[in-house]
């Protein structure tokens, strides 16, 4: 199942036999060479997986769901290797740092590519062009939040996660900004447009 789910070069060797020091090596910068690598293909490939999110939402959110449903896979693939070895939590702590960002920013650009896809599906009084362009208008401002999102994972992920060797420094860096984005894009507008 792992292979199916799991491109080889997003596994960069790790499979369900990998011993768990060589799984540790890769968390604790054993395996430097193979983490800048690895940072960089994850943050390209995340880039991708918004954009695709995005842009592939006017075909009524079907594709969105389904590129946010394998990102979600292919990460429960590979946290199933680590946690079957005992080391889930400090797998956790090493995504974490950026993860909460990039994950976020997926979440907002695929939601984006759905609003486009359900104005199209369902107009309401306007015409489906009409309602795509309303709805992409909305949809390219967030995709402006995504861009600056991944930017700040890309610094995370390139210098945080490989610098930082605490778990409880990454999950604290990884849950200050999952807060910080939250209030960001939920506690600033309702303040800003008056809602409780």
């Amino acid at each position: 199942w792992y292979d199916a789910i799991i491109a080889p070069s997003l596994a960069g060797g790790r499979n369900p036999d990998s011993s768990a020091e060589a799984l540790r090596s890769v968390l604790y910068g054993g395996g430097d060479h193979f983490l800048s690598g690895f940072a960089a293909y994850l943050f390209t490939h995340n880039t991708q997986v918004s954009i695709l999110a995005f842009a592939l939402g006017f075909a009524f959110a079907v594709p969105s769901v389904l590129i946010i449903l394998m990102n979600g896979c292919m990460l429960g693939a590979i946290f199933q290797i680590y946690a079957a070895k005992g080391l889930g939590f400090e797998l956790g702590g090493w995504l974490s740092i950026h993860g909460t960002t990039e994950l976020f920013a997926i979440a907002i650009a695929g939601a984006a590519g759905m609003r486009i896809g359900t104005s199209i599906a369902f107009p309401g009084e306007l015409t489906r062009m009409a309602a795509a362009a309303r709805a992409g208008r909305v949809a390219a401002t967030a995709m402006i939040g995504v861009t600056v999102m991944l930017l700040f994972a890309g610094l995370l992920e390139g210098i945080g996660r490989q610098t930082i060797t605490s778990d409880v420094a990454r999950y604290s860096i990884g849950g200050g900004m999952l807060a910080f984005w939250i209030c960001y894009f939920y506690l600033f507008r309702m303040v800003r447009h008056g809602d409780r």
